[in-house]
């Protein structure tokens, strides 16, 4: 079976989070560790949640298999080339304290981790423990938790694993963390994929020559001219003018595209804070449904709006 170029990212990524997630068994039972942790109303996820005497950890895995990795203060760059993997990593930290915390009711320090997978050399070049994100080499990863100093007491971690075990904690939808039902299909895929495959690019494809068949046109039958009352030729219709885009309209097509967009990121803003209460998911959960058409009309008035600038230019130049 040959993967297609465009799903080899993803492959590839989901062979290293399921290889760190072996690794990270090797924690002993004192370790809580949940994996691919949904949050929010969307597809968005954490790979790893760990949570133990060293306190609270979001590891987001990297598979870079070969590359050299240098690390800055606000960048990390794979084969010199920069990356947003800094961003992302903290950006989930921050979910993952800001639901936990407001599931257990006090501040829930989260520490954010990038497990990166297969690196030939891990250049960090920060000053000790002045980065937001810790950088670690997978293989190294078990004994990089094991040796963090502990942080909450044994109540506090107790609270806290109780709440990342509630779905309503991390998604409106419970059933989003549900793995079981994926990882069979995914490993019937990892036995048919085996060897990584790229298939060759279209222009390699082999093309055959096309033979066309132009056909004779059929000439009417011979008929005689049927007898019909002299009619004065028709004057063509008038057609009716198109409409021009004026200013006007213009700047109201962008304010209504503006009002479209800003509402849609309100609504999802909202749909990603954790729920108070069970009547407080209901905007989450209608938010999933329509989500689709949400998009689309987004889409829509911006499609329309940047028509209308086009139509609106031509008008002008051709005036």
């Amino acid at each position: 079976m040959t993967l297609h170029a465009d799903a080899r990212s993803w492959y590839v990524g989901a062979l290293g989070e399921i290889e760190v997630g072996l690794l990270l068994a090797a924690l002993g039972p004192k370790w809580f560790v949940r994996h691919a942790v949904p949050i929010g109303a969307g597809t968005k996820d954490v790979d790893h949640l760990v949570i133990g005497p060293g306190g609270v950890f979001a590891i987001n895995t990297k598979h870079h298999v070969g590359a050299s990795i240098w690390v800055g203060d606000f960048v990390l760059r794979v084969n010199n080339a920069n990356t947003r993997h800094v961003k992302q990593a903290q950006s989930d930290t921050m979910d993952v304290g800001r639901r936990l915390t407001a599931k257990v009711g006090f501040p829930v320090p989260v520490t954010s981790v990038l497990a990166i997978l297969g690196a030939r050399s891990i250049n960090d070049k920060r000053a000790p423990a002045a980065g937001l994100v810790a950088v670690v080499d997978a293989k190294n990863l078990v004994s990089w938790l094991v040796a963090r100093p502990q942080q909450l007491s044994d109540s506090e971690l107790a609270l806290i694993e109780f709440a990342a075990e509630e779905p309503e904690t991390w998604h409106v939808d419970p059933r989003a963390a549900d793995t079981l039902r994926v990882m069979p299909r995914f490993e019937r895929l990892v036995l048919q994929v085996g060897t990584l495959r790229v298939p060759a690019q279209v222009s390699r494809a082999k093309t055959t020559p096309t033979r066309t068949t132009t056909r004779p046109a059929t000439r009417a039958p011979n008929r005689a001219p049927a007898r019909s009352r002299a009619t004065p030729p028709r004057s063509p219709a008038p057609r009716k003018g198109r409409q021009r885009v004026t200013l006007g309209d213009l700047v109201k097509l962008w304010l209504a595209c503006g009002l479209i967009i800003t509402a849609t990121s309100v609504l999802k803003g909202v749909a990603n804070q954790p729920c108070p209460s069970p009547a407080g998911c209901i905007l989450p959960s209608l938010l999933v449904a329509f989500a689709p058409l949400l998009n689309l009309g987004v889409v829509a008035a911006l499609g329309a709006a940047l028509v209308g600038t086009v139509l609106w230019a031509i008008r002008r130049l051709t005036q």
